[in-house]
């Protein structure tokens, strides 16, 4: 006898041969057990599908939780320059525990309304190594565990600044308390940085992963890097960055390309992921996809930000595995992944850089199964087959938008809203029901 069977269900498998399977799944000790469309079996435990949709848990592979108390400045259109320092810093450098608690139990809340059963948080609230920014990240931590969900930390720690940064630091505008701003809090001595990112790693716990990340490669000396090669290979965790996401940011003042500086200090290799990748060359991406790194696109943030080139086409085109990223708050306030799929392809088609458009099916692919490939968590995340852990959503589809009824797919893609959502479990477990 299985310990749950959901019937009477039309199951999106997202398996390698996309199935849907009009019937039932079943669910034991936290994993999924089997599936069919016949007769269901007995179990301890039975819920009523409905004839709604079951699809795996949607994966955030990049996101920043900490700056949801900003949210409210999404309404203001800044320079790259004077949303970082004046709304995403000027919002975390006045945090404190409760302060990081509050915005965590925001984030985590928002995700399991927008289905989001794993997301990769770069993490960060300035001053890293000081006593400030350990309580909020023990407090984030303690939010994370308490919410069920797949959370996967990763502080972004900092050394140094880019000289062309200086005139941007000078003329910050001050925070949204009107504090001024404080450019020291951004970056921290190289050893005091490691030892951050260290002993952040001992807050791992159930499913809370910890990794490592800098927040730009440009912000990071190469003993920053080549020491955050090590710590994360030793310790077995994955590493993630933002990479690429700028012109200026895709190559230094030396002529190396990031990629091949990341490559060269031991940073290209499965388990790392890239955020943004916009402004990568071929062969970046040739060099990217060759190591196994993970790519997360970010279309929301990307268009609220003022960018108008979509680097989706060219990522999927280069072979490597690619998620998408609900990314800042302050950015993309409303942290719906059913809306950022949809923007996902309306950027694409509108400023492409692929030979051909994404069709609703692979974009729901990018937020499952080619997410978990790109956190190199496939072999048990993104769809729903025996064997792989019981993360998945049941998507009530008597709404008057789903009418007349066609494609399964298609109409999660287009169709569905926050408030369509019955029930979202991890591991089994209920993290939202209505």
């Amino acid at each position: 006898m299985h310990d749950v069977v959901i019937d009477n269900a039309v199951i999106v498998t997202m398996d390698e041969d996309r199935r849907v399977v009009h019937g039932w799944i079943a669910i034991d000790d936290g994993a999924i057990s089997a599936l069919g469309e016949r007769t269901a079996p007995a179990a301890r435990e039975r819920i009523d599908a409905g004839g709604g949709l079951l699809h795996p848990g949607f994966v955030s592979a990049h996101q920043h939780t900490m700056d949801t108390l900003g949210r409210a400045a999404a309404g203001e259109t800044r320079e790259f320059f004077d949303w970082l320092f004046g709304t995403y810093y000027g919002t975390v450098l006045g945090y404190g525990p409760t302060d990081a608690r509050r915005a965590a139990g925001l984030a985590a809340h928002d995700l399991a309304r927008a289905v989001v059963t794993t997301v990769v948080d770069c993490w960060g609230v300035g001053d890293a190594g000081s006593g400030r920014a350990h309580g909020c990240l023990r407090a984030t931590a303690e939010v994370a565990a308490a919410s069920g969900l797949r959370w996967i930390i990763a502080p972004m720690v900092s050394d140094r600044f880019p000289a062309s940064w200086e005139p941007f630091l000078a003329a910050a505008p001050p925070g949204p308390s009107g504090d001024p701003f404080r450019p020291d809090a951004l970056i921290a001595p190289t050893e005091v940085a490691l030892r951050f990112a260290a002993d952040a790693l001992d807050l791992a716990r159930d499913r809370v992963e910890v990794w490592t990340s800098v927040e730009l490669p440009e912000m990071a000396s190469d003993e920053l890097l080549a020491g955050m090669a090590v710590l994360s290979a030793s310790a077995g965790r994955g590493f993630t960055t933002h990479l690429c996401a700028s012109e200026a940011g895709a190559v230094d003042a030396t002529g190396e390309r990031a990629v091949r500086r990341l490559d060269r200090l031991g940073l290209l290799r499965a388990g790392v992921v890239a955020a943004h990748l916009t402004h990568t060359d071929a062969g970046d991406r040739e060099l990217l996809a060759a190591a196994k790194v993970g790519a997360a696109h970010c279309a929301t943030s990307t268009m609220l930000g003022g960018g108008s080139r979509s680097a989706l086409g060219e990522l999927r085109e280069s072979g490597m595995p690619v998620g998408l990223g609900l990314d800042n708050a302050t950015l993309n306030a409303t942290a719906d992944m059913a809306a950022e799929m949809r923007h996902a392809l309306m950027f694409d088609r509108a400023c492409g850089t692929g030979q051909s458009r994404p069709t609703p099916a692979e974009v729901l692919a990018h937020a499952t199964i080619d997410g978990a490939r790109a956190l190199g968590m496939a072999d048990r995340l993104g769809s729903l087959e025996p064997g792989k852990r019981a993360d998945l959503v049941l998507v009530d589809m008597r709404g008057s938008q789903f009418e007349p009824r066609g494609d399964e797919v298609t109409a999660l893609v287009f169709q569905a809203r926050a408030d369509d959502i019955r029930l979202v479990l991890v591991d089994g477990e209920p993290v939202y029901a209505r």
